[in-house]
């Protein structure tokens, strides 16, 4: 008998998310070049007494309740108010007393009454301006997230297909902008706010202006393009500029140019003194790369034109064929989860703080931060040997200095995950349940703690639950690849067939660089038998990752079912040239035995034994491979007795595992022994009635025990529920079966 060998792989690489560093932005500078010092050095100062007495919650202005104070700025505050007429919660804000003359204040209503003329999903909505108690004010949509700059303050450089997602964004907000006649002049990380939902807002038109040239130089400092510090108007140029910036400060947490003062800015420019983006970011992919050195290249006429090309260059760049960096939260092609606070936008040329941006890093928080960095690396590369617990170490190491980081224990319960569907050592599932459970008490939208929730009730499972946890995640970020590929293994549990495959292709669409997934989409295939299929994408996957020896092992499941034997040999060969596993020696013997090479097969099982003795498919291989050889019966025998000890123990945890039900029953039946096997044969039927690989086991056992009719009758459902035809074909034990004529002729209706 010639068990089919370990199934292929499984294993899903789930990172964790970015432990925090502290990274900051300088603030808006609003002022007439007039006003500037001799060196261009902004400096003005507005103290609290010279701005006049603000409203405090509690309070009101005109027909809305001031709740609470979210924010202030050098120009205005902003408040979370009710509005009595709609009764609606808006983000409302006033202009300080003082602090900004008649004849601006003027202007800033107009220009907000012009916004709200401008109708875009990614516009936060202006709903209306007015002045009361001579303070003027506009409110706007209270919108629930956190600005850019807070989410890269906390958790550290985006990854390369969020940025390209929020450039499209930004991009689209400004088109919408330019084409009314408009310029924003201040696109920056803290004026581009992420909502709980994945929305992406461009906010504070506090320093919007008509195309026509303004004597203000207005905008951030290293947002400004070199045209705007020699004196030239604002433009469309220079918004593509600033958002060129935006996208290079959340893939590195630096600017392309720095200085501290317009003079010091001009003249980097001038000198071209600037870090490239692939110095800083090597592992970015180039094309992506490209698109954002164009948009702030120092000359105007080499940028993008308009905001509609910019989109355009940034679509193109989404079809990573590089390897996709990787995201504050562990994975490749950064998916943004935690997004929290409830937080107002900036107000009128002002800048409003949220609490815990541009914090300092403590004591502790770099080591933390590059052994994060560093299990990342480890578990984006699990397939190695050691890689996983070496994850596991530093983890523990990060939440052992803080115990309050939600990302580290996220990213703990992720690593202990995996080493549990390396190991299925209940130990690890029940440390991954407890670190996840963990992070969401610390912060309960920790999306990828979600989804190892998710993971680990479908598991075991308890479906429903699962299902939430997934929605929970989904409702945080439902562009996350890895959220899709979750949701795909739930509705293979569910029965939910039809939604199976397209749900893989989604999370293969979504971060096409990544190995992971084109191979659980090839794991699904090869399971419903369509290995055409399979092996193209195990092939694409070790094309991208050429180191990984799961997926040469999987490639060579998917040869072995295609008859590509000799192929099939060298993609084991090359896996166990990687990493010498007992599951790949264990694929490899079987492959010399379809070639009738069974005492090389026999020394391969071997191997594969002594590296692990508590799998009992590799014992009753290795039985298979001596009973086949002239001296080798009554080693075989004892071979079989091992694998069925080993087997029975297996059952003792999992009591109704329908596949070692029936693999231990066609053992006894190998070994002579009808009366255990036949109960074991039944059990497994009545278990797993639809399942082609128990029915195979069954009829396999049956055709051991000289039961032609019964192995028939179960070959038969077998190959009807989905078994490939390949399967039987080259198994010795079944070449009297396969010429029955009652197999012939039921095996032609398949062709």
């Amino acid at each position: 008998m010639t068990p089919e060998g370990q199934r292929a792989e499984e294993e899903l690489y789930h990172a964790a998310e970015q432990v925090p560093v502290g990274i900051s932005e300088l603030p808006t500078v609003q002022m007439r070049e007039r006003e500037l010092g001799e060196r261009g050095t902004p400096t003005m100062t507005i103290t609290a007494r010279e701005l006049g007495m603000v409203a405090e919650a509690g309070g009101t202005w005109g027909p809305f309740q001031l709740l609470e104070r979210v924010g202030q700025g050098s120009f205005g505050v902003v408040y979370r108010a009710y509005d009595t007429v709609l009764e609606r919660e808006v983000a409302l804000k006033l202009l300080l007393a003082g602090a900004v003359p008649e004849e601006d204040q003027a202007g800033a209503l107009r220009e907000a009454r012009s916004m709200a003329r401008v109708r875009h999903p990614n516009v936060l909505p202006v709903y209306g301006v007015d002045i009361h108690d001579n303070r003027p004010g506009f409110w706007t949509e209270f919108v629930h997230g956190k600005t850019l700059s807070a989410v890269l303050a906390v958790q550290g450089p985006f990854g390369p297909q969020e940025v390209a997602h929020i450039g499209i964004d930004v991009a689209k907000a400004l088109s919408a902008v330019h084409a009314a006649g408009m310029l924003h002049r201040d696109v920056k990380a803290s004026n581009v706010m992420r909502e709980q939902g994945g929305r992406i807002l461009l906010m504070d038109f506090g320093l919007t202006h008509r195309h026509e040239a303004r004597e203000e130089l207005a905008g951030t400092l290293p947002y400004l393009a070199p045209e705007l510090l020699h004196g030239e108007p604002a433009s469309i140029s220079t918004d593509i500029f600033a958002t060129g910036v935006l996208l290079y400060y959340l893939l590195t947490g630096l600017h392309p140019y720095s200085g501290s003062s317009f003079p010091s800015l001009r003249t980097a420019h001038e000198a071209g003194v600037w870090k490239r983006l692939m110095d800083a970011r090597p592992d970015l992919p180039s094309q992506l790369a490209r698109v954002i050195e164009k948009t702030i290249d120092r000359e105007p006429g080499n940028r993008y034109a308009s905001a509609g090309e910019l989109i355009e260059a940034l679509a193109e760049s989404g079809g990573f064929t590089g390897t996709a960096s990787r995201t504050p939260d562990g994975k490749r092609g950064a998916r943004w989860f935690r997004y929290g606070i409830s937080a107002a936008v900036l107000l009128l040329g002002g800048t409003l703080y949220f609490s815990g941006v541009g914090r300092k890093l403590l004591p502790g928080v770099a080591s933390a931060h590059a052994d994060y960095l560093k299990a990342q690396d480890l578990l984006d590369h699990y397939y190695q040997p050691q890689s996983v617990e070496s994850a596991v170490k530093l983890l523990e190491r990060v939440v052992a200095g803080d115990p309050a980081s939600a990302t580290g224990y996220a990213g703990l319960g992720r690593a202990y995950w995996q080493r549990y569907r390396d190991t299925r050592e209940a130990a690890f599932l029940e440390k991954a349940k407890s670190a996840s459970s963990r992070a969401l008490e610390l912060d309960s939208e920790t999306a990828t703690a979600h989804v190892t929730l998710a993971m680990i009730y479908t598991e075991a499972g308890r479906l429903d639950v699962a299902a939430e946890e997934l929605k929970k995640a989904r409702a945080l970020n439902a562009q996350s690849a890895e959220l899709y590929a979750a949701l795909a293994e739930l509705y293979q549990k569910q029965g939910r067939t039809g939604d199976v495959e397209p749900t893989f292709q989604k999370a293969v669409d979504l971060e096409p660089g990544q190995w992971r997934y084109l191979n659980q989409l090839g794991l699904y295939y090869f399971s419903v038998g369509k290995n055409g299929e399979a092996a193209r994408q195990f092939e694409a996957a070790v094309k991208l990752n050429p180191d990984n020896p799961r997926a040469w092992n999987n490639l060579g499941l998917a040869y072995r079912r295609l008859n590509r034997l000799a192929e099939a040999q060298t993609a084991y060969e090359k896996s166990l040239a990687l990493e010498p596993a007992f599951g790949t020696l264990s694929n490899l013997g079987t492959i010399l035995q379809f070639q009738g090479k069974d005492a090389e097969a026999v020394e391969v099982y071997r191997r594969a034994a002594a590296m692990n003795p508590s799998n009992y498919v590799i014992w009753g291989n290795l039985a298979s491979a001596l009973n086949r050889t002239e001296s080798g019966k009554a080693a075989a025998r004892e071979a079989y007795a091992k694998a069925v000890a080993v087997a029975a123990a297996a059952l003792q945890s999992s009591p109704k595992d329908a596949s070692t039900i029936a693999v231990l029953g066609s053992w006894y039946a190998s070994m002579g022994m009808p009366d255990k096997s036949e109960p074991l044969l039944r059990q497994a039927v009545a278990l797993a009635p639809g399942n082609p690989q128990v029915l195979y086991r069954v009829a396999e056992g049956y055709e051991v025990l000289h039961r032609r009719s019964d192995a028939l009758k179960w070959m038969r459902e077998a190959l009807s529920s989905g078994l490939p035809r390949e399967t039987i074909e080259r198994n010795p034990e079944l070449a009297a079966l396969r010429a029955d004529p009652q197999f012939v002729k039921f095996a032609a209706t398949l062709r």
